[in-house]
């Protein structure tokens, strides 16, 4: 890509789960001097820490690092398919996608995964300095359900986005957090006028740090 454009910045873009590996990897990065040419990081709802109370994620915590020694691809219960049919034409949603790719209740979970997943975040919750400037983007509000209904088009059904805005500041240096009122999920994904202002938001941001939109 940059041998494409040679010159420009590159903005570094990531969502849900790849937000959390996306800043590990640019931590480390920046602690080898080799953040360039990486000029900024924009989040679209990441992952910055496991659903539930803090008296629920303590033992799932434990539990999952015992487990993962002896049985680390053990599958877990599968998530509730909310979130897909909000966003799928098979259900509520607009996009069409293959669902053999990204099916609606998304692929089976593992316990050694989603136990490497708290260790990224406790090294998150530790602070990282990714070294660029950050945009985080996320719903206004949070609601978990196991069956569909129309709220679920204007909301997170999948992050507690209280948690995305506790641990933004993690990253370290300069860090704007935008919340998109009657976001879903993946923000660049609800519905058209609620998508339009969160371009808008990033256009904003990204003329602001004087980079290519």
């Amino acid at each position: 890509m940059t041998a494409e454009h040679p010159g420009l910045p590159v903005v570094a873009v990531a969502h849900s789960t790849g937000g959390l590996v996306l800043a590990l990897w640019l931590d480390r990065r920046r602690a080898r001097g080799e953040v360039a040419p990486v000029a900024a990081l924009v989040l679209n709802s990441p992952w910055f820490d496991l659903q539930g109370t803090p008296v629920q994620r303590g033992p799932v915590t434990q539990a999952l690092r015992v487990l993962a020694k002896v049985r680390p691809m053990r599958t877990l219960p599968p998530l509730p398919t909310t979130y897909g049919h909000s966003i799928h034409v098979s259900g509520a949603g607009e996009w069409e996608f293959d669902l053999a790719w990204k099916p609606l209740a998304g692929f089976p979970v593992t316990v050694g995964w989603l136990n490497a997943i708290r260790r990224a975040h406790a090294r998150l919750h530790r602070g990282l300095d990714v070294g660029v400037p950050s945009l985080i983007l996320r719903s206004e509000r949070t609601h978990f359900a196991k069956t569909y209904s129309a709220e679920d088009a204007r909301a997170d059904t999948v992050l507690d986005v209280r948690q995305i805005a506790r641990w933004a500041g993690c990253l370290g240096g300069e860090t704007t957090i935008v919340p998109i009122h009657d976001a879903r999920h993946d923000v660049f994904l609800s519905v058209p006028e609620v998508r339009k202002q969160a371009y808008d938001r990033l256009d904003a941001w990204l003329r602001d740090h004087a980079l290519p939109g």
